[in-house]
């Protein structure tokens, strides 16, 4: 079994190390991504702030932390709180690579094609990935404009009271932003809207 970090930086280098017997992980889901869709796990139930109710939460899951890197691994349910807060001490600590845990196959991280609503109306995408970091942490959304359309987008992230809100990542033909988040566990999304009259616009971003 192998971790694999993704970097937050510029770059967004891969580091690959290799990991022993799972600990407090299910075994890894199928991979169903191809290059430019991806599919998910069914959704969870959600509270009233947007939010994932960890109790009952189980799949893969992104998790976050302070150093940069992002560990998508397969939780069982009930056990997200958990396995999040053992990766994130492991890497304060600065021993990621001692956890032996199997990492969760599937798409996350890859692109989902989204449509834009028509003259001026929001489209909400599909759900993405499922997301937990932690104190200041603030999720980053890639998109790219795949139509000849002007589109303008706004991404879901979380205020400073972990309530959900949609925050505006930019218009024109694709960008990356920084939308705050903290310590929820969530669904990422986004939505997008055509300046067209006559027409919808198509886009890409990453889950």
């Amino acid at each position: 079994m192998m971790f694999v970090f993704r970097r937050n930086s510029g770059a967004r280098a891969a580091l690959i190390v290799g990991c022993t017997a799972a600990l407090l992980f299910s075994s890894a889901l199928p991979a169903t991504a191809s290059d430019d869709s991806v599919a998910f796990a069914p959704e969870t139930a959600q509270q009233e702030n947007g939010a994932i109710d960890p109790t009952t939460f189980e799949g893969p899951l992104v998790v976050a932390t302070p150093s940069g890197a992002e560990l998508v691994v397969d939780v069982r349910a009930g056990k997200a709180l958990e396995v999040a807060e053992a990766i994130q001490e492991a890497d304060r600590q600065g021993s990621l690579d001692t956890l032996a845990i199997r990492t969760s196959r599937t798409g996350c991280g890859q692109k989902v094609r989204s449509v834009g609503g028509i003259a001026n109306t929001w489209a909400t995408s599909v759900q993405g990935c499922a997301v937990i970091g932690y104190p200041g942490y603030r999720r980053e959304y890639v998109w790219e404009n795949t139509s000849d359309v002007h589109l303008c987008t706004r991404a879901r992230g979380f205020n400073a009271g972990n309530g959900a809100s949609w925050y505006s990542t930019g218009c024109g033909g694709g960008a990356t932003f920084l939308v705050p988040w903290g310590n929820t566990l969530a669904y990422t999304q986004m939505q997008g809207s055509s300046m067209s009259w006559a027409t919808g616009v198509a886009y890409l971003w990453r889950a």
